[in-house]
């Protein structure tokens, strides 16, 4: 393989000079055990190449791309829980040759039969704030399996603002580790509830980022790891967003969900949405949501649901049609004070466990049938704990 890597290079060597740097990226997404995909953009269109292999031999493969500005590399036939090392390659600036732009490191899921992984959850984070970045720094010190963002990713919606909100903020974590992200009402522009809105999304999110094919991409998906499925929903049709998918009875998003969590014979099962059901945030709670959604969450015994959309942390009590319930009930958990401004809390519920107006974001481990999260503020001081034995 270095032989092709030589020959490529070669190539390129007879090639015009030109200069050639990442404006953003790599990242990574839609990571499977045998599987990933790399994205990054480059400031000119220009051919680049990508070499992986399981570490330390990065270039065992060799992937060419286009030129083109905006690159998206699927990498299939990768070995399940196992640490990969990969190097990207672009034109030199002032000379025939080429220069090693990137190398990283990432490890691809298991399967089944080593049941247990890590992850970081939250939202809310499209603000650029100090905070913002107070957290990202955070975050930054773990090495988890993947990364839920819960939502509202760019505070604007616009592709031109996200390199600042979102991928500059958590490039060293994004380039080791893959990030599966759930709509939030701000990724569907200002005009989300108008005709103006139509297209926004296409323009500035679908063309950057990368979902499992499992439902509608980019709007809902679910993804494997070891003895867990987790669903990412795109509930903003609730909130009104104009163009967004129906989840209500009878829709297609609404019979993919309950198809696919009747079928799902992991031993966990999460959900993650923007919109909470459970909240006594800003927002709170959307009725048609909650009649909707939670008698399938309980029919098909999901087991911890993820939440954005309200600026702060709450944990609910096992909670079942509106009353606390140990038995029967499911944990609703609020991480939506990534970054941006801050709710306060405006009514009271028995099934609210905890609440804190504060900037925040959750590390949690599943080993077997053991679950531990714990949820942390921008200093890295612990503000709450869940553990869950099945």
């Amino acid at each position: 393989m270095r032989k092709l890597l030589a020959a490529a290079l070669l190539l390129l060597a007879c090639a015009p000079a030109r200069a050639a740097r990442l404006e953003r990226g790599p990242y990574l997404e839609n990571m499977a055990k045998n599987m990933v995909t790399v994205r990054f953009r480059v400031d000119v269109a220009t051919p680049a190449w990508l070499s992986f292999g399981a570490a330390p031999d990065c270039e065992r493969f060799l992937t060419t791309v286009p030129a083109v500005k905006e690159q998206r590399v699927p990498l299939f036939g990768l070995l399940p829980d196992t640490t990969h090392c990969y190097r990207l390659y672009l034109p030199a600036d002032q000379s025939t040759g080429v220069y090693k732009a990137f190398e990283g490191k990432f490890t691809t899921f298991r399967d089944e039969d080593r049941p247990w992984f890590s992850f970081l959850a939250f939202g809310d984070s499209g603000s650029g704030s100090p905070e913002q970045l107070q957290l990202a720094a955070q975050m930054d010190k773990y090495n988890p399996d993947f990364v839920l963002h819960l939502g509202d990713m760019v505070e604007s919606g616009l592709d031109a603002d996200a390199d600042a909100q979102y991928f500059r903020p958590y490039a060293g974590l994004q380039a080791r580790a893959p990030f599966f992200q759930a709509l939030g009402n701000h990724d569907y522009g200002p005009d989300l509830r108008a005709a103006g809105g139509r297209g926004f999304l296409k323009a500035n999110y679908a063309p950057f980022h990368s979902v499992p094919l499992t439902g509608l991409p980019p709007h809902y998906y679910f993804f494997d790891i070891a003895n867990a499925r987790f669903f990412v929903l795109d509930t903003n049709a609730f909130f009104g967003a104009k163009f967004a998918p129906g989840l209500e009875p009878g829709s297609k998003q609404y019979k993919w969900l309950d198809y696919y969590l009747g079928r799902t014979e992991k031993t966990w099962k999460f959900v993650v949405v923007h919109e909470p059901l459970y909240s006594t945030g800003a927002h709170g709670i959307i009725e048609a949501e909650v009649k909707a959604l939670e008698p399938l969450f309980l029919k098909h015994r999901v087991d911890l649901v993820f939440q954005g959309h309200d600026h702060n942390y709450e944990r609910t009590m096992p909670v079942k049609e509106g009353l606390p319930d140990e038995a029967g009930g499911i944990v609703y958990v609020t991480l939506g004070g990534g970054g941006s401004t801050l709710y306060i809390q405006r009514r009271n519920a028995d099934w609210s466990e905890k609440f804190l107006p504060t900037y925040n974001f959750s590390f949690l481990e599943i080993n077997e049938k053991s679950l531990n999260m714990s949820v942390y503020n921008k200093d890295g001081e612990v503000l709450d704990t869940l553990a869950v034995q099945k």
